[in-house]
């Protein structure tokens, strides 16, 4: 039976209360408790180190038990759930809300942040919530809005084109030529979880490739019914500079307006190396006029709350290519910067004006004179030791990333390794290790390749 600290559970709910059985981290009684979703993605996990180190009782989810989050000493309670793009989700988190005191929850993911915004009466009548309505969080969600948007405000995007049919796709897709990447106008209508395909235009039939991305689309899911348009395959210009460089500007804008605050950084290396999730980030400098821009484009949608844009960095073009109005894989690096955001959404959730204000000044201050840099440590060395396996990675390139590594060992950022809370990573590294030989044909598809067509993401902490 679930602890006290732990959401009471009915039996009618198909779900777990698991109490923790690390040490906790004393939480204060008097602060509000907040949920957090996704209690194995990295940026889920630094918020609940933020939060939980100033007294905030955490209740972490997700659909597994071994989830790195769940075995933080700042989580609480861990809640075993149903699939998030499952049609009882909802109502499972609804329940949750309706029982014991009342509670924060923020985006975590694309799905959750769905969910909330599809439903925001309903959980702001149970939850402290600081979410933007179904409108604003379409308009970020299906990629063929944003790019409209982002256009109206002055912002580059690389070259697109939004086909209605197979026929159309094919037509264009033998026309345009090159390289595109093809994917869909929304992550949330995918059930497989795959990001796109990377294709050769002059040896592939678009029509198949058109055909293939819509049968991976979960027809049964809300959000598909709700906006079958966003099911439509997207084309994209493939640029080979994202390979190794990607800007990505992050933040946080109150839901007047007038406090907003920003970092930059590069991300330098990612799984899979041509389309995938950021392994590795340098310190970068926030250029003023996409800063006005980003200013611009949340106005323009109705966006408040944390952000980060990606940008490929082209011939000195910065092409916007995402837009995450939620937590993040790198949040624990803006956070080590100064920037503390899930403290920010945290004080604009529960009704705290002054010290959200207070946090944002604190945040707009500089981060200090020594960069940092950061790291998956763990993912950067299990990909290291497989590409030099399948000798697709050269020593010299082997090396010169352990230095990167090593040389900044004192001010590195860790993606979930903490002195001060250990166990996640100890769950973090036995799960990709685990993911690697379940999943061994990608695995091994992905590392003996140096370009990988096939883009999905076998890491956790997206």
């Amino acid at each position: 039976m679930a602890s006290r600290k732990c959401l009471a559970v009915t039996a009618m709910r198909k779900v777990a209360a698991i109490p923790n059985s690390v040490p906790k981290h004393p939480p204060d009684e008097k602060r509000v408790p907040m949920v957090l979703c996704n209690a194995g993605y990295y940026g889920t996990l630094a918020a609940m180190r933020s939060l939980g180190r100033i007294g905030v009782p955490i209740v972490t989810v997700d659909t597994g038990i071994l989830s790195p989050g769940g075995y933080s000493r700042y989580s609480s309670c861990h809640l075993k759930s149903p699939s998030l793009d499952s049609a009882d989700w909802s109502e499972w988190l609804l329940a949750i809300g309706r029982d014991g005191p009342r509670r924060a929850i923020y985006a975590t993911s694309d799905t959750v942040s769905y969910a909330l915004a599809e439903r925001c009466e309903e959980f702001g009548s149970m939850f402290d919530l600081y979410q933007p309505d179904l409108n604003t969080m379409m308009s970020i969600l299906d990629k063929g809005l944003l790019h409209k948007h982002a256009q109206a405000v002055g912002m580059d995007t690389p070259e697109t084109w939004l086909p209605e049919t197979a026929d159309e796709a094919e037509k264009i897709v033998r026309e345009v030529g090159g390289r595109l990447v093809v994917k869909p106008r929304s992550q949330l209508s995918v059930r497989s979880g795959a990001k796109g395909l990377l294709i050769d235009a002059s040896g592939t039939n678009g029509r198949a490739v058109y055909d293939d991305l819509l049968k991976q689309v979960g027809h049964g899911n809300r959000f598909v019914k709700r906006f079958p348009e966003a099911t439509m395959p997207m084309l994209q210009r493939y640029h080979p500079e994202a390979m190794k460089q990607i800007y990505s500007l992050s933040g946080f804008r109150d839901a007047s307006g007038e406090h907003v605050v920003m970092r930059a950084a590069i991300k330098i290396l990612q799984r899979p190396r041509e389309l995938g999730v950021g392994l590795c980030f340098d310190e970068a400098e926030v250029i003023p006029a996409l800063a006005e821009q980003t200013v611009r484009l949340c106005e323009r949608i109705g966006y408040y709350g944390a952000f980060e844009l990606e940008f490929i960095v082209v011939d000195g073009r910065m092409l916007l290519i995402d837009f995450n109005g939620r937590l993040y894989n790198q949040l624990a690096y803006d956070i080590a910067r100064g920037m503390d955001l899930p403290r920010m959404v945290y004080a604009g959730a529960t009704r705290q004006p002054e010290e959200l204000a207070r946090l944002v000044q604190a945040g707009s201050r500089c981060s200090g004179s020594v960069p940092r840099i950061f790291c998956n440590s763990f993912g950067l060395s299990l990909m290291i030791a497989a590409q030099r396996i399948f000798r697709t990675m050269s020593l010299e390139e082997a090396n010169r990333w352990r230095r990167w590594r090593k040389d900044a060992d004192e001010r590195c950022v860790d993606s979930i390794r903490d002195a001060d809370d250990p166990v996640p990573a100890l769950v973090d590294g036995a799960g990709q290790v685990w993911k690697s030989i379940r999943y061994s044909r990608s695995f091994v598809r992905e590392m003996s390749r140096k370009n990988v067509h096939a883009v999905a993401s076998l890491g956790a902490g997206i």
